[in-house]
């Protein structure tokens, strides 16, 4: 199942909470899961920076057969949803300490990897399911 790391200064658990069950419906949707697999998909919060964007944050991806389609799909999906968020909250310490105002469009960088099949079975995606 796909594993999401988001790499972010400091969120409060609400905020983590609320980023994470939108990141989970944009995963079965862009990825073409089963609803029953929103269980199966890892979101994890980092608050120290891997790689230090000026601005912004970064999401990190890992899953199986990832396709140049679906890392758009999910990169677009979230990107949208990530921006509004960083705006809504431009205000607060966060957006400050990243010198995100509601005029300077925050940056966000995706990293997609492919999970080892020794690690974890594949996802399997079932082209006529969609997400509700």
């Amino acid at each position: 199942m796909p594993y999401i790391r988001v790499y972010v200064p400091k969120a409060s658990i609400k905020q983590q909470r609320s980023i994470a069950q939108k990141l989970i419906e944009i995963t079965l949707r862009t990825f073409h899961l089963r609803p029953e697999d929103r269980y199966r998909i890892s979101v994890e919060f980092i608050s120290r920076f891997r790689a230090c964007t000026t601005n912004g944050l970064m999401v990190e991806v890992i899953g199986h057969d990832l396709t140049e389609g679906t890392k758009r799909a999910f990169a677009k999906e979230a990107a949208a949803m990530l921006a509004e968020f960083m705006r809504s909250n431009s205000r607060n310490p966060v957006a400050r300490l990243l010198g995100i105002t509601p005029e300077t469009p925050p940056k966000i960088a995706f990293q997609f990897g492919e999970l080892n099949p020794a690690i974890s079975e594949p996802f399997v995606v079932h082209p006529g399911s969609q997400a509700a």
